[in-house]
């Protein structure tokens, strides 16, 4: 997995990505959604938990 860097990365437009948060809650890691578009994915880095922490390109 490679390092969120607060932008979204050229080779993950169009695409999903499988994503670490910051801090998982939930329990549930890893997660994979569209990396941008309507329901995609928030790169900025906040300091909140949701945070993406590392992503990897997935299809």
């Amino acid at each position: 997995m490679k390092t969120n860097p607060g932008f979204l990365p050229q080779e993950a437009i169009g695409r999903r990505v499988r994503v670490r948060l910051e801090r998982d809650p939930a329990g549930v890691a890893p997660h994979e959604w569209p990396a941008d578009g309507k329901m995609g994915c928030r790169w900025t880095r906040t300091g909140h938990p949701f945070d993406i922490a590392e992503y990897e390109v997935i299809g």
